[in-house]
């Protein structure tokens, strides 16, 4: 009786800890931060992705861009397009079902990406799920933390 009572109990433990691994990522937890994506060319800075109910924007993170600038005229050059780049914004449309995510492009209704969505610790993966579009590459969503704060 007793090994029976314990074996009970650890398959109610296994079941538990399957069904935490199993988490959907819900609009909630992609509402829950800024996120902040590092793309994996050296020369691209990184973005900045923000949820809101149907709507993901992304901004160029300006902070994350180093100066290679070599005088005082390089540094206003610099400055100038650090200016330009954070007032662009990007919007996508987003369709969240299951662990299925769509980004349509908002302003070219040709674009849209399918994703399936996971979580990884503190961080969301967007994996593609066309695998022709070699464009398309696996988006790691990680919390901003904004360095000035």
């Amino acid at each position: 009786m007793k090994k029976w009572i314990n074996g009970l109990l650890l398959g109610m433990l296994f079941l538990t800890f399957l069904a935490g691994c199993s988490s959907k990522v819900s609009e909630d937890d992609l509402k829950e931060n800024d996120w902040s994506i590092e793309p994996d060319e050296e020369d691209v800075p990184n973005m900045i992705a923000s949820f809101s109910d149907h709507v993901m924007t992304l901004k160029v993170d300006v902070e994350s861009i180093e100066s290679t600038a070599t005088d005082e005229w390089e540094q206003m050059g610099e400055d100038f397009a650090k200016e330009l780049a954070s007032e662009m914004d990007f919007k996508f449309e987003y369709t969240l079902d299951g662990d299925q995510i769509t980004l349509q492009d908002t302003e070219n209704e040709d674009e849209s990406n399918d994703f399936e969505v996971s979580e990884e610790d503190d961080n969301i993966i967007f994996t593609p799920t066309d695998d022709s579009d070699e464009d398309v590459e696996t988006i790691t969503l990680q919390p901003y933390e904004n360095e000035k704060e």
